[in-house]
């Protein structure tokens, strides 16, 4: 018999991270894992930045709702193709809506991540067996589909490839040519086109970065997610010493290991933060995540969504660095176990 391969797609930057250890101990457990990619932001390049080999399927960003449906069907179109070239895998392990798709059509089970309730559902519901969540969301409020396949994991998405790792801080900060009394303010703009995007969160952004660039003692560095982002975003702010924008690929974790603040539109980036005990800020303004709301009530992140609470923010005194949180490494070892499970459940199945 010949043994089947495991299929990952990765569908935008921060998959890559967070689906890297579940790639890596799949391997190391003698299972053969093929990776498509989607051209999507930083992620082609943050791949080959972890040594990751990855087949670029589909097109990259698109805006309006229009745009987004049509790009999921036919991602998921080019992807079936390319998979029936390959030969059918034993599983998909994502958080991809247009491998979802693409996985239902050919009848491959799959396994989905997810850490944002109020995204769009219905794809990964349809198309995966289970859709693992932090065991934060254990109280969110699910459509039906989601909640019927739902698990929870022990920490954040973030855990499971920050726990084991430690950031040299003060070499990064001099690779980035900080000085001693310079604070590192570490900033990602909000999405453009996510369909929970916000002009209100990009107008409370460049509020801030204009702030800011006024303080003698910060020096900003702003991780735009595309070359379109970033040239935009350098007109607005205009020329100055005080704010750089990062053009090469780097470690994001490193980059928030480093900082005195995080500030951030959402997501990831500020969730790295509240693991490795750096102050962040969140300027997301659109529907509430779950998981930020209980970070805020920790003390790990300040919302800056209103002109009232930019205004606070920016009158307060710096906050401090915390410790870390977690770890949690009971969190990957649960998904990889249940998806080992899975493969030789079919592998037997085949027999």
């Amino acid at each position: 018999m010949n043994r089947r391969w495991v299929w990952v797609d990765l569908e935008n930057t921060p998959h890559v991270l967070f689906l890297e250890p579940v790639i890596r101990r799949l391997r190391s457990l003698g299972w053969e894992v093929r990776v498509s990619a989607r051209p999507q932001a930083q992620t082609l390049d943050l791949a080959a930045h972890r040594e990751l080999a990855v087949r670029a399927i589909g097109l990259g960003d698109l805006k309006g709702l229009g745009a987004k449906v049509i790009g999921v069907v036919a991602r998921a179109s080019a992807l079936a193709a390319w998979i029936l070239r390959q030969g059918r895998p034993a599983l998909l392990v994502s958080c991809s809506r247009s491998a979802s798709l693409a996985a239902l059509v050919l009848r491959i089970p799959g396994v989905a991540l997810l850490d944002y309730e109020h995204a769009e559902q219905r794809v990964l519901a349809a198309g995966n067996r289970v859709l693992w969540l932090p065991d934060l969301l254990r109280s969110a409020r699910l459509p039906p589909a989601s909640l019927k396949i739902a698990r929870y994991y022990e920490g954040l998405k973030e855990n499971l490839y920050l726990d084991g790792w430690r950031p040299d801080r003060e070499a990064e900060r001099r690779r980035l040519g900080v000085a001693d009394d310079e604070r590192l303010v570490v900033s990602r703009p909000p999405a453009e086109s996510a369909h929970y995007a916000s002009d209100r969160g990009g107008q409370l952004w460049i509020g801030v970065m204009r702030e800011l660039r006024r303080r003698a003692s910060y020096k900003v560095l702003i991780v735009a997610r595309t070359p379109t982002q970033r040239e935009f975003l350098a007109r607005i702010l205009g020329p100055g010493k005080d704010v750089e924008f990062l053009t090469r690929v780097v470690c994001g974790p490193a980059l928030v290991g480093a900082a005195d603040l995080v500030i951030g539109g959402g997501g990831t980036m500020n969730r790295e933060a509240a693991v490795l005990g750096v102050p962040a800020w969140s300027v997301f303004t659109g529907p509430t995540p779950l998981i930020d709301d209980r970070l805020a009530e920790e003390g790990r992140l300040r919302w800056v969504r209103t002109d009232a609470e930019l205004a606070a923010a920016l009158a307060a005194e710096p906050a401090p660095p915390r410790l870390r949180r977690g770890p949690y490494p009971q969190g990957l070892t649960t998904i990889v176990e249940n998806i080992e499970a899975r493969l030789k459940g079919l592998e037997g199945a085949r027999e």
